[in-house]
């Protein structure tokens, strides 16, 4: 039997070897290279073709049945692996709670199950899911075949039956104080929620947000009211997908959910948007004073429903949603080096108006600069008309990533994803044959679309200029020492300057606003 010092040794010479081994393959590729010039390349990814994709979404109407309570259900059978996931979908959202219980809605979610049941405490409830490999909460469950029955008899316990203990409560808003209390430290988080004021307004349910007032006075009563309330079948839609005989996996249903009572109808009060701030430039500290500025260039989007919406995805992917292949990533990052991430985003709403957002983050004294080079890119956008290659390499990304949107969600196999995908519909009221349309939407778009498009929704009327972060040194803009002086003298004279306060008297009224921290 080999000593330790003496695998050590083994494991020491075996080292060295491996190691002349690689500089030695390392010699000998770097003198092919050399020796042919570097000519011996691959192909380049514009020399691949590829079959046309053919993928055409299932209807939802196969999946969609009832159970006697009334209780929506989405159901497949997947026989990848042996397993099960279910999720339910309850609604009973933020836009119901009233304004001094403000986060009772996932509260008493969270506690229904980390504080278990009348029956089993929630650490007997993680015990005995480990055991049998699964995992639940009050909205999902995920397991193998075989332990189904007795995972949904806990599954069912949980919705029925939450004890909703004093211990957890005071965790969780224990948990809840450190978050407010460190709200106004990070100077991203400060810059979202204060862009997000400025466009939907800061007392907007939007913007609802907990105070130490509201978490201190949440207690186990609002908890077991909520639940009574608004935990039922009539507010609940159910995705199922797995490893069983459809038939069979509806009677099992129908003795455990099906069984489930009805609550008060939940009918969120979504609140009438419009854009609260007037355009111009604002700025915000935070706590922590950063090195670095975040801007945030934007104003009040559109609907994921609107007929614009594909038109307007596309021109967005173009501007700065396709990552690397986008304009704001190659002038901001790879032109000019001023941030890591950067780009925008043109979000469509579901149940009220999304933004669109153009961002990055940057050090002090090139906020300006930046915020300058992504204004050029929405005005060029605006002015002058896409080249074909452009919107072809968008639309063929969005095309090709559309059968991905029906994939995964769960252990269970692919069919899980698909079915939450026609849940999401139903539940937020949305038309049904969104899918079925969806490629034809993004195929029907023309040059002459993403002009129009970005002509009507991108609106410099409107644009409100966030930054966070260091006011005084964000606002003196760039310096005669930083490099890329010919540009920034170039944008400088179309923008006013290389101060923030060129930019307020072209997108506002001449002031920049400095906004308090809340």
């Amino acid at each position: 039997m080999m000593s330790f010092e003496t695998v050590r040794n083994e494991e020491k010479t075996m080292l060295r070897r491996l190691t002349s081994l690689s500089l030695a393959l390392v010699m000998v590729v770097g003198t092919i290279s050399a020796c042919d010039g570097g000519s011996q390349r691959g192909p380049r990814p514009e020399d691949f073709s590829y079959e046309p994709l053919d993928f055409s979404p299932p209807s939802p109407d196969g999946y969609r049945t009832e159970l006697s309570n009334g209780l929506i259900v989405y159901i497949a059978e997947d026989h990848e692996i042996p397993w099960v996931d279910a999720s339910l979908m309850v609604r009973t959202g933020p836009f119901l709670e009233p304004e001094n219980k403000i986060g009772i809605a996932s509260l008493t979610s969270r506690i229904m199950r980390e504080g278990g049941t009348t029956s089993m405490t929630g650490e007997e409830i993680t015990e005995r899911m480990d055991f049998l490999a699964g995992s639940v909460s009050a909205t999902s469950l995920s397991i193998h075949t075989r332990y189904l029955d007795e995972a949904m008899g806990i599954w069912m316990d949980i919705l029925n039956n939450p004890a909703f203990p004093e211990d957890k409560i005071r965790r969780n808003k224990e948990s809840a104080l450190v978050a407010y209390e460190n709200r106004n430290k990070n100077v991203s988080t400060v810059g979202r929620r204060a862009f997000s004021g400025l466009v939907y307004g800061e007392d907007s349910p939007i913007n609802a947000t907990q105070t130490d007032a509201i978490i201190n006075g949440l207690n186990r009563g609002d908890l077991f009211d909520w639940h009574s309330r608004y935990w039922g079948a009539n507010n609940a839609i159910l995705v199922v997908a797995g490893d069983f005989d459809r038939e069979e996996m509806l009677q099992k249903l129908e003795e455990t959910l099906g069984q489930w009572g009805d609550a008060e109808e939940a009918v969120p009060a979504i609140p009438e948007v419009a854009q609260a701030a007037a355009p111009g430039v604002y700025m915000i500290e935070p706590e922590v004073i950063p090195n670095q500025g975040v801007i945030q260039i934007g104003h009040l989007g559109l609907m994921q429903d609107h007929p614009d919406y594909a038109a307007v995805d596309l021109m967005n992917y173009i501007l700065g949603g396709g990552s690397f292949s986008s304009r704001i990533m190659k002038i901001v990052r790879s032109d000019n080096g001023l941030a890591y991430s950067t780009g925008s985003r043109f979000s469509g709403g579901t149940l009220y108006p999304g933004t669109f957002t153009a961002s990055c983050q940057t050090k002090n004294s090139t906020v300006v600069f930046a915020a300058q080079l992504m204004l050029r890119e929405i005005e060029k956008i605006r002015n002058e008309p896409v080249p074909e290659e452009d919107l072809e390499f968008a639309r063929t990304a969005r095309v090709n990533a559309f059968p991905a949107l029906f994939g995964g969600g769960g252990r269970s196999g692919a069919m899980f994803g698909t079915l939450r995908n026609f849940a999401n519909l139903e539940f937020n009221h949305r038309p049904m044959d969104y899918y079925q349309s969806y490629v034809q939407r993004y195929e029907a778009v023309t040059v002459e679309d993403i002009q129009r498009v970005a002509q009507e929704y991108l609106r410099p009327e409107n644009m409100i200029i966030m930054i966070s972060g260091n006011i005084e040194e964000s606002r003196a803009g760039a310096d005669e020492l930083l490099p890329n002086q010919a540009t920034i003298d170039e944008l400088a004279a179309v923008f006013g300057g290389r101060t923030i306060d060129g930019l307020a008297e072209k997108y506002g009224d001449g002031s920049v606003k400095i906004l308090e921290l809340r």
